[in-house]
């Protein structure tokens, strides 16, 4: 999943974001507690909550999400989908994927010009703070207990909980794992060509000896592809330290205190840059890791052996059906329950919607009503998959992910996952394993602590100015760490990472008091 890994400017600027939001919401304004009168539905209001179609006036539905590549056969389903609901709510449905390089900027540009849209996927790595400073997200609170009561049912408690800001819902968090950890992707073709032993591979320093056969025999594929988003630092941080919300500022995972320390300064940050830097002078690291934004392009090109990723039951082949080619999944952590586990792929509200409580009685059957999510999710029968059996599908025969003219393929984005359809190449035990897995994970010993930035806003800003500049290439492995990481260093305290710090400890202390830690 793209939520998974992204750097700590990213997370910063969140930090910053929810300043306004967390003041906002605690005020008693009718206006930033309540849906605005366009959350009532377009038809009879007397009639509306029936749920009847003759009720409701024509009304079409629009969603962004982002994704690898537009599909060709995005109109057929479009189509579909709206056959669909036209009896069901009577709404027509169009849903629109954004390459994963512009989606950033293109969505801003929609904010900014006010553009009218229903529907779009939010995330707390994606901006999801700013969108909410903004105001362009609806509060779906009450819509929520008048036409999504269903969906309200499906989700997981601590998902849907854990989505909120000072109690009130600004999205639906996909019904999916609640866990993660972490590890890496390769070929499984190059695995067997050389008969690489898997089993082995304990650490990240245990790919090395594989990376260097690629790199010796492999012209044209790169042993680690990363991005600069995705780095060595993905895997190892998840490993090292115990995250505090969001930016600078984490526990030690090894420490049995509560002592919020300066990863960035830590010789386990350290390591993992030295590491980077080693793999990219090695050429094991595509050249531009620094500045490449998305690995898909080079993946489905088989340009690369190996990437890192955030990873689940299965996560293996769900990346084989979406790529055209097998690859094995490497687990290099143990998985874990964090506060922004909860807050990893959602939907939102337009504020510009024209309709949201037709959006909002739309997502009340993505949730519950099987048939629909997997049209969204998977395409349509007989076109773009076959079925093998009542909950099994394949692509249609002389058909495959590269040719198939609909295989968006995350599933994640939508809905209740466990009302997804499996590919055959899946575990039958998928939505079992699922269940387990989210039971067993660990769960994060700072579970449900938020920080607060509100009172360094001003050193939260400067701080992710000073990241943005220098860490995708220190991540990367771009940059010598021996003149920069100094650098870092040194820019952080004077922008006042120090004072971010010291709050975020006084908070934790806080809350550490109040939860009887």
């Amino acid at each position: 999943m793209k939520v998974a890994f992204k750097t700590a400017a990213l997370s910063l600027t969140m930090m910053l974001s929810l300043t306004a939001v967390l003041t906002a919401c605690g005020s008693n304004k009718t206006n930033d507690t309540q849906p605005s009168d366009t959350a009532k539905p377009a038809g009879n209001a007397q009639q509306t909550d029936s749920g009847k179609k003759s009720d409701l006036a024509p009304y079409k539905i629009t969603w962004f999400v982002p994704g690898s590549a537009a599909q060709k056969d995005q109109d057929l389903v479009n189509q579909e989908v709206s056959k669909y609901l036209k009896d069901k709510i009577n709404a027509s449905f169009e849903l629109n994927v954004i390459d994963w390089g512009s989606w950033q900027n293109k969505m801003n540009l929609k904010f900014a010009s006010g553009e009218p849209f229903d529907l779009m996927y939010t995330a707390n790595w994606d901006g999801w703070g700013t969108k909410l400073q903004q105001g362009v997200l609806l509060d779906m609170t009450d819509l929520i207990e008048k036409y999504g009561q269903d969906a309200k049912k499906a989700i997981d408690p601590a998902l849907l909980e854990g989505s909120k800001v000072n109690g009130r819902s600004f999205s639906l968090p996909v019904n999916k794992e609640l866990a993660s950890h972490r590890g890496v992707l390769v070929r499984k073709d190059l695995v067997d060509k050389y008969h690489f032993d898997l089993s082995k591979v304990k650490k990240m320093e245990d790919l090395e000896p594989m990376f260097d056969v690629i790199k010796k025999n492999e012209p044209g594929v790169t042993p680690f592809y990363i991005n600069k988003d995705l780095s060595p630092n993905s895997v190892l941080d998840a490993a090292n330290f115990d995250g505090l919300g969001d930016g600078i500022g984490k526990l030690d995972r090894d420490a049995k205190d509560f002592k919020v320390i300066n990863e960035i300064e830590s010789a386990k940050t350290k390591a993992a840059i030295e590491l980077a830097r080693r793999w990219y002078q090695a050429g094991y690291i595509n050249k531009d890791a620094a500045t490449q934004q998305d690995e898909d392009g080079a993946l489905k090109a088989g340009k690369a052996f190996s990437y890192p990723d955030s990873l689940k039951p299965g996560k293996d082949a769900e990346k084989s059906t979406q790529l055209g080619s097998q690859w094995v999944q490497i687990n290099l952590t143990d998985p874990i329950v964090t506060t922004g586990d909860t807050t990893g792929a959602m939907v939102s509200i337009s504020k510009t919607a024209k309709d949201p409580a037709r959006d909002m009685m739309f997502l009340n059957l993505l949730y519950t009503d099987k048939y629909l999510v997997n049209l969204i999710a998977f395409g349509i029968e007989g076109k773009h998959y076959v079925k093998k059996s009542d909950n099994v599908i394949d692509f249609p025969p002389g058909m495959d992910p590269k040719t198939s003219g609909y295989n968006l393929n995350q599933p994640w984005l939508f809905g209740n996952q466990f009302n997804d359809y499996l590919w055959a190449n899946e575990d039958p035990n998928k939505w079992d394993n699922f269940r387990k897995y989210n039971q067993s994970a660990e769960r994060s010993r700072v579970l449900g602590f938020t920080f607060n930035p509100d009172p360094v806003k001003n050193e939260v800003a400067a701080c992710t100015n000073v990241m943005k500049e220098l860490s995708p290439g220190l991540y990367s492995g771009t940059l010598d760490p021996n003149e920069y990481l100094s650098k870092l260093i040194d820019k952080l305290k004077a922008a006042g990472v120090d004072k971010v710090i010291a709050e975020k400890q006084k908070q934790l202390d806080e809350w550490v008091k109040a939860n009887k830690k």
